[in-house]
This record gives C-alpha cells, structure tokens and sequence, in this order.
C-alpha cells in the first residue's frame, strides 16, 4: 500500500511539473450560489487550506469531501487530492495548463472536439480512470488497485462512475 502510495505520489508531482511546462488556459468560473459558498467554509481544513490557493474550479466527489486524511498537493493551476482506501488509492485533480497553442478556429481542432465526450472512462494500466474538461480545465478520477485483477474498483466502471456522478464543487479562487 506504501509502494502505490509514493508512486502515486511521484506520479502526481511528475504531472505538475511536465504540465506547468505549457502555458495556462483560461477559466470560465461556474456562478455559485450562497448555498454552496457556506458549504466551503465548513471543509476539513487539510482541504480548504490546500486548495486556497487553486485558480480553478476544484471538484471532489461529495463522498469524500469530508475525509479529514485526504491528501491535498496544489499550486494556482494544478490541484491533486488523494485518499488511501482499504486496498487502493483514489486521486482527484485538475489542470488548467497546456502544452500547445491552438487556435479553436482550426479545422482540425474542430474535428477533434466534435469527437470528444463529456466524460471518458477507461482503465490504463490496471487504473480505472474518468477524464473530462468543464470551464476550460482538464480533470480526472482515477482509482489504482491493490488487487487490479480481482478488485471491482479496477475491473468495473461502477466505482469511477459513481464518484463522477457525486463530484460538487468545493473551491478555487477566481
């Protein structure tokens, strides 16, 4: 469990730094309602503390929002919160950076957006993952198994769906 921890870990601060290699697209911000806005304030601190600083939309699955022992690793454009679970981790994050500048008028960048889903499950490497882009960030859910083989997070899609379908948004800074 260690092992996978640090790797994930690793992975995650690997991620930050190749992505921090491009440039930074903008957000277009989701308007909040009071409602919500009371409810960031009475997030764990480990949370609230560590994404302070996050100039995107951060999600997390409603499920999870409460975890006192999340791990929460953030700068103003990559957030990365991590749980260890009972035989797997579970990781959150977000992005708003990109490595190449392409104009949306390009023909073929318009073919490709046509294409894409709003959301993407898949399993890489004996990792259940769902990728999407909402307010012009790249986020992802990915669950990586202790037991890939026989551990329903990692050989179904049940798992990674339900955790898409329950994510709210907790915080960002505009």
């Amino acid at each position: 469990m260690r092992t996978s921890f640090l790797r994930t870990l690793f992975f995650m601060l690997l991620a930050n730094s190749i992505l921090n290699a491009g440039g930074i697209l903008d957000i277009k911000w989701p308007e909040l309602n009071q409602a919500q806005q009371k409810a960031v304030a009475s997030y764990p601190k480990v949370l609230s503390e560590g994404i302070k600083e996050v100039r995107l939309p951060v999600y997390l699955s409603s499920s999870y929002v409460d975890d006192q022992n999340m791990i929460v690793v953030s700068n103003k454009d990559f957030y990365s919160i991590s749980f260890l679970l009972e035989g797997a981790t579970l990781l959150f994050e977000g992005d708003r950076t990109y490595q190449e500048v392409v104009s949306v008028k390009n023909s073929e960048f318009q073919k490709i957006v046509q294409k894409l889903k709003p959301v993407e499950f898949s399993k890489s490497e004996e990792v259940m993952i769902a990728q999407f882009n909402r307010h012009g960030a790249n986020y992802s859910i990915s669950v990586e198994c202790e037991k890939p083989q026989t551990d329903k997070r990692c050989t179904e899609e049940a798992f990674i769906r339900g955790l898409y379908g329950n994510i709210i948004l907790v915080g960002g800074k505009r």
